[in-house]
């Protein structure tokens, strides 16, 4: 018996031996992970004025400069614009609108104007069709997961919230999750309603998914009024549900107060962040050092600025996506001094090495940085 087994051993040693020594030919997966850049270069399409103060914009591949076919994305992502303003690198996030089986050849973003926001309003004001854009691939988790999340979707959308859920209802009507979707989207006035006749085509046609839109600011036939409240959401919910929102951190806070009275687990609640929420007791000004690869940085920061801003005003090309600690892209290292972190995904191996996020990541003393670039 003992020689059995251990002619079995040496049988499995050899094959081991033998397999480790073979190089094993890329699946199709693997080789398209590979090909997968973090930039990408595109070219304005098409402009499509959606209401006021929305456009959106349609992204095609930039041959001319090696980007032959765009990133595949799931619907809720979202991709980075990257550009100077100014002679400071600056980026900005924004969800993609359009369906993810459109994904090689267009992307769809929408933006819409923020007052005093710095890219936003380049996008509204000054891009043009055919002008050129830097973006990042496709990044983001916020979006249907087959074994995470229930068949009965409802997503809560404020203003330009909506984006990410368009994506989504185009995912659910082209078969790519099996799921329904009810979108309950709250605005000020019709005017304000964006993709509204793309909305109104798919109430139509579709039996899965469903938009509920109420105006806060006027009253009109065929839409709700008011915000969105526990009367308008209790008819759609089942006995087991998935919520998803996006939009301004008020609509979160009241829509919160709302969930718990129907005892919606916490766990079955998703949201999309792009804003960090942080004022400081009183504004200073501190030095900061920036240690690259190969040289050095010094700068200022601001008690009410992240260290990521601060890096940007200096000129460096500080790697950024989510600008909400969320993706882990900016990732660096503290070398010296206090900061005010608001909100972090950082595992506990990186806390514990000093890591920090430094797009949510505001100074309380003199920084030293050290960045990978």
């Amino acid at each position: 018996m003992e020689n059995k087994i251990t002619k079995i051993n040496t049988e499995r040693k050899n094959i081991i031996a033998e397999y480790s020594s073979k190089k094993t030919k890329d699946t199709h997966i693997d080789t398209l992970a590979q090909e997968i850049k973090d930039l990408q270069y595109v070219i304005i399409k098409d402009i499509v004025e959606e209401t006021p103060d929305a456009k959106s914009f349609i992204l095609t591949p930039d041959s001319t400069k090696g980007t032959y076919e765009l990133a595949p994305f799931t619907a809720g992502q979202y991709i980075s614009i990257k550009m100077f303003v100014d002679d400071i690198y600056v980026t900005r996030a924004y969800s993609l609108s359009s369906s993810p089986t459109k994904t090689s050849k267009m992307y769809r973003i929408t933006i819409k104007r923020v007052e005093g926001g710095l890219v936003s309003n380049i996008m509204l004001d000054e891009m043009k069709i055919g002008d050129t854009l830097t973006i990042s691939r496709p990044i983001g988790d916020f979006g249907y997961n087959r074994i995470r999340d229930e068949k009965n979707i409802i997503a809560i959308a404020g203003g330009s919230g909506i984006t990410p859920f368009m994506s989504m209802a185009y995912a659910i009507l082209n078969k790519v999750y099996d799921a329904n979707l009810t979108v309950f989207y709250s605005v000020r006035k019709e005017e304000d309603i964006i993709f509204k006749d793309e909305i109104k085509a798919i109430n139509k046609k579709s039996k899965k998914v469903k938009f509920v839109i109420t105006l806060t600011r006027e009253e009109k036939e065929g839409y709700f009024s008011g915000h969105i409240n526990k009367e308008m959401l209790e008819p759609y919910l089942k006995e087991f549900n998935t919520i998803f929102m996006c939009g301004p951190k008020t609509l979160y806070k009241t829509m919160n107060e709302i969930l718990s009275e129907f005892n919606i687990p916490k766990k079955s609640v998703h949201y999309e962040n792009f804003f960090v929420d942080y004022t400081p007791s009183e504004i200073q000004e501190y030095e900061l050092k920036v240690i690259l690869k190969n040289d050095f940085v010094l700068a200022k920061c601001k008690s009410n600025e992240t260290l990521l801003v601060s890096m940007e005003k200096a000129g460096i090309k500080a790697p950024s996506m989510c600008r909400v600690g969320v993706c882990g892209y900016c990732k660096s290292i503290l070398l010296e001094g206090k900061i005010k972190m608001i909100g972090s995904y950082l595992k506990e191996a990186e806390a514990e090495n000093d890591y920090i996020h430094p797009c949510i990541t505001y100074p309380e003393s003199d920084i030293v940085l050290r960045l990978d670039i």
